[in-house]
């Protein structure tokens, strides 16, 4: 059994979802671009796994492959493999089936939450018809009961006054509303997976942790399975069970969150780290900030080895010579680094 298959089956025990080697690329004018290369991810009832990593590290295009909502790019998936568990414990692969059969799961059984809710709620239907427009299909249930469970669901993600709300356009309410109007209708199906895609992006610091909670406290009460994808690591310390690091299309470091940001063995976890102004040593000190060199590789000619080491302070003539694999550090800890011994110290 593969190394990431080790750690994640043992961290969690029910699988919801299982992505294995997953490869995405874009076809372009100027080439391929590998946006998804080799990705294994896997979440369990009631965890949480945040995937991490810079923009244009491929974390928020694995979440639409798992959703299947890359149609009408000109993405292809060319390799790998998606495994969902549905309600019945039945396997089902999630790349194999038919449109209809993902229409009946996409929305249903999983559901995500995007990141800019006013481009993705549609600005000429009450929010109260869009949340109810999921209930309608994939529970039957009529217009009056819909816009009930509609009406119900707001007052869970903790919108004021709904009876009056539920009847407003998307452009009528402030941001950190229309991101729970999205939160409403993610969970408006109780799905057993939900994938957030940066949901507190654009909200200030107190919507911000609103959003937190309220989303810690409806899984809770689910015991849904959750990816919250984002780029922010002070946010992945208060929500996730476990961390996928992702840079330049591949996990190059995943674990418990607690071993991975208090012992990280990539050197790109460890720059993260150092990225964040709050955070302070093993003495209580400030730490000195230290920007990470460089940008990200260009994804249609990345470098050859190890793709972070053109901007690694670790790098040695064999991360140029060789691409490593994931490797076990510890208990349930895999790095994707041939020197995370040095790293480690």
């Amino acid at each position: 059994m593969p190394l990431i298959e080790q750690a994640v089956e043992t961290a969690a025990r029910r699988p919801v979802l299982s992505v294995q080697n997953l490869k995405t690329h874009f076809l372009t004018d100027a080439g391929v671009i590998k946006a998804v290369n080799g990705v294994s991810l896997s979440v369990g009832e009631g965890e949480t796994l945040a995937v991490v990593g810079e923009s244009g590290s491929g974390k928020s295009v694995t979440g639409l492959t798992v959703m299947r909502l890359l149609g009408r790019t000109t993405a292809r998936v060319v390799g790998g493999s998606i495994e969902f568990i549905d309600r019945d414990g039945k396997a089902i692969d999630l790349l194999n089936l038919s449109d209809m059969g993902m229409e009946k799961v996409r929305g249903h059984d999983i559901a995500m939450i995007f990141q800019d809710p006013m481009s993705s709620l549609n600005p000429v239907f009450t929010i109260g018809n869009q949340i109810a427009e999921p209930i309608r299909i994939h529970q039957g249930y009529g217009k009056k009961e819909a816009r009930a469970k509609a009406l119900d669901l707001l007052r869970q993600v903790g919108i004021s006054d709904p009876e009056s709300r539920i009847d407003s356009y998307p452009h009528q309410l402030s941001g950190g509303m229309r991101q729970r109007v999205m939160i409403a209708i993610a969970l408006a199906c109780d799905p057993r997976l939900l994938i957030a895609d940066e949901p507190t992006t654009a909200l200030d610091v107190t919507i911000q942790a609103q959003i937190m909670a309220l989303l810690k406290q409806l899984q809770a009460e689910r015991n849904m399975a959750m990816i919250f994808v984002t780029h922010d690591l002070k946010l992945v310390d208060e929500i996730a069970d476990r961390v996928a690091v992702m840079y330049a299309s591949q996990v190059v470091e995943e674990g418990p969150v607690d071993q991975v940001l208090g012992h990280p063995r990539h050197p790109y976890t460890k720059a993260l780290l150092e990225c964040i102004p709050s955070r302070r040593d093993a003495q209580g000190e400030r730490r000195q900030l230290h920007p990470i060199p460089g940008t990200l590789p260009n994804p249609l000619s990345p470098p050859s080895g190890c793709r972070f080491h053109p901007r690694c302070a670790f790098a040695a003539d064999i991360c140029i010579a060789s691409d490593p694999e994931l490797e076990a550090v510890a208990r349930d800890h895999v790095t994707r680094c041939l020197r995370w011994q040095e790293v480690a110290l």
